[in-house]
């Protein structure tokens, strides 16, 4: 790595992004680290579901310092493309930046194939563009373009390993939930040298054949298209205990166990009720939450409510970013943690300044400075407990539609029971 940038690149990566994500999320864990090789360069391939988040997690649950290959649009302005250099993210180019933009990919698959020679990481989205839906998408092939040229300009004597990862969130576009991110077994680039030598298609189309299964164990994965609206309502939407929705073992076995039950008339019903949702502005899973007011609530009351009025004003550009500005809300999240790591902390030293001025000690600004973190991750809650959850305001909004939603989504809660009780 860069000698000039390796202490700034972990300076964003642990004490920035790292502490950041552990506020930002409830609770994050990371799954099969022991496969991860050792003293060898390694090809990550994450899915892509989550924008920036993805590449963070990856980031801060790993040891190996990561080369990040992201989409060029990204680097735009030149100020924020510099700092994304800085910190070893690397451009590509699609089709539609302009011919002569991608021929500047060869410059940077070059750059990787020099890290990977010096034993380091790299990690790149082989389904190159990211989606919401839970599932792996067909992979392109510019990874096996680096993995081949890789091993080709060294003599095949590199002994790069593709790293398949899946990052799985219990909840895409909010904060306070789980993440998890599986590391599966690494895949040795030689094991294809033999076919790759003797047809170059069939070598790239089996390795891209080997790293799509591989990938497909580590999330939830609905591979039918079709019927992904009533296994995302079955055992996402449905599904209390964010644990399960996370872990693909439990997942994928429910997933299989459905496709006996699954009939055309249930995927139009599926289909209806989701899009009776999305019309609405409420999320199914918002409606099936089971909402109770614990002892703890009560307990922590002052904390709630410290954070919520606290908080409450820097989170008002995010709350108008999300709801009027960004129109792919697989970005929802990334634009919440990014900003959250400017807005709040530049709101608590504007109040600790004000504090100051007005003549209040400095164990009162400390004080408030510390409190301020600490219930910083009740925010989510304390939002929901003060001001309403969506379920409680589509209910006051509309409460025969709410009475439509939860009829109709009776039908699957039937269903899951039956399937589950098999």
């Amino acid at each position: 790595m860069r000698r000039n940038n390796y202490l700034w690149y972990q300076f964003w990566r642990h004490a920035i992004v790292g502490n950041g994500l552990r506020f930002f999320y409830k609770k994050i864990k990371a799954v099969g680290k022991e496969n991860l090789p050792k003293d060898k360069p390694i090809l990550y391939i994450p899915n892509h579901q989550n924008s920036f988040m993805d590449a963070l997690h990856v980031a801060i649950t790993t040891k190996p310092v990561i080369y990040f290959l992201t989409r060029a649009q990204a680097f735009k302005p030149d100020i924020v493309g510099k700092f994304l250099w800085s910190i070893n993210m690397l451009p590509v180019y699609r089709v539609r930046d302009g011919f002569s933009s991608i021929q500047k990919n060869n410059d940077i698959f070059e750059k990787c194939i020099r890290y990977l020679k010096n034993k380091e990481t790299v990690m790149i989205f082989a389904e190159a563009n990211h989606n919401l839906k839970r599932r792996i998408r067909p992979l392109s092939k510019g990874f096996t373009r680096i993995a081949f040229g890789a091993e080709e300009t060294h003599d095949w004597d590199l002994d790069l390993q593709i790293v398949p990862v899946g990052i799985n969130y219990a909840r895409h576009r909010k904060a306070g939930n789980t993440v998890q991110v599986n590391y599966g077994e690494p895949i040795p680039v030689k094991k294809y040298m033999e076919l790759y030598l003797k047809d170059e298609r069939e070598g790239v189309e089996a390795m891209k054949h080997d790293v799509y299964e591989a990938m497909k164990k580590l999330v939830f994965h609905v591979g039918d298209l079709n019927e992904y609206p009533v296994q995302k309502i079955l055992w996402d939407d449905l599904e209390p205990n964010e644990m399960k929705t996370v872990d693909p073992e439990i997942a994928n076995a429910r997933i299989a166990r459905t496709k006996p039950h699954v009939s055309e008339a249930i995927i139009d019903k599926a289909k209806a009720l989701t899009k009776k949702a999305e019309k609405a502005g409420v999320e199914l899973k918002d409606l099936t939450d089971q909402e109770k007011l614990s002892f703890k609530h009560i307990l922590m009351s002052p904390f709630y409510l410290f954070s919520f009025i606290n908080n409450l004003i820097p989170y008002q550009p995010l709350r108008y970013l999300i709801e009027n500005v960004i129109k792919d809300h697989a970005f929802d999240a990334s634009i919440k943690f990014l900003l959250s790591l400017i807005a709040f902390p530049l709101f608590y030293g504007i109040v600790s300044i004000v504090l100051n001025l007005t003549g209040a000690g400095w164990p009162i600004i400390l004080g408030y400075l510390l409190l301020s973190v600490i219930t910083a991750p009740l925010f989510v809650q304390a939002k929901d407990l003060f001001t309403g959850s969506p379920k409680k305001k589509l209910l006051k909004q509309d409460p025969v539609l709410y009475k439509e939603l939860q009829e109709e989504l009776k039908i699957f809660r039937d269903l899951r029971e039956t399937i589950l009780s098999e």
